[in-house]
Formats: C-alpha cells, sequence, structure tokens
C-alpha cells in the first residue's frame, strides 16, 4: 500500500482475545468493517447508515503474525478494482510497521427495496479512488 492511502487505527481490548492471548482470527472481520466504513465516511461516499447501499460478498484474510492486548492496529484501506456492480478494498493491518495481516474484500452496490444488486455510483468510484487529504 502507499502512503496515500487511508488509515484507520483500532486498539485491541480484552473482549478481543482468545484463551492464548492473542486477538481472535474472527476480530479481524470487525476490525475491517470499522476501516471500511471509516474510509468511506472520510472519503465522502457512505457518510451515515442510510447511504451504506452496499453489501459485503466476499472477505478474504491472511494472517502474518499475532496482535495481543493493548496494541494499535493501523489498517490502510484502498479501492482497487471496481466493476459494473461491485468493487473491492484492499487492507493492510499493521502493529508498529510490522505486517499483521493482509485482506480483501468485495462489496456489492445494493437496493434494499428491490432486494437487489444495482451499479456502483458513478460517485463512489470517483470519491472512493481520490487520494485521502
Amino acid at each position: 500500500m502507499s502512503s496515500g492511502d487511508f488509515v484507520h487505527e483500532e486498539r485491541v481490548r480484552f473482549r478481543d482475545l482468545d484463551p492464548m492471548g492473542h486477538v481472535n482470527n474472527a476480530v479481524f472481520l470487525t476490525y475491517l468493517e470499522q476501516a471500511r466504513v471509516a474510509f468511506f465516511s472520510e472519503m465522502g461516499a457512505a457518510t451515515g447508515l442510510e447511504d451504506m447501499n452496499m453489501v459485503v460478498a466476499r472477505v478474504e484474510i491472511d494472517f502474518k503474525a499475532p496482535v495481543r492486548l493493548g496494541q494499535e492496529v493501523a489498517i490502510s484501506v484502498r479501492a482497487s478494482r471496481f466493476g459494473t456492480k461491485s468493487f473491492d478494498l484492499d487492507y493492510e493491518l499493521r502493529v508498529d510497521g510490522e505486517l499483521v495481516a493482509v485482506a480483501k474484500s468485495v462489496q456489492v452496490a445494493y437496493d434494499y427495496n428491490l432486494r437487489e444488486p444495482v451499479p456502483v455510483p458513478a460517485e463512489w468510484r470517483e470519491k472512493l479512488t481520490a487520494v485521502p487529504a
């Protein structure tokens, strides 16, 4: 990821841990979700719940190193691919500069009233590919 990527930080909470004392694998999905929502808001694409007209269709995570209580996880997010009705986000998760996980999610633009996928709004493409300020 480049230095121009959006970065969101999460502090590891006690509730995030598994019996081995490191962050449970399922909690990484929450970290990605928090970073994704912050990214959409910061970029002006979806600034509130009423604007979150999308569903997550796929998530993949490659774990590289354990994360422990009290550490700060820096989650870099960037849009990497846009299709007609879906787009990908790439993530890098780091603790003190060390890569602890990489991930990708596929979002599908969705009309909740019609209950079907719709084309990705053009303004999302423009806003999500802009360089964060």
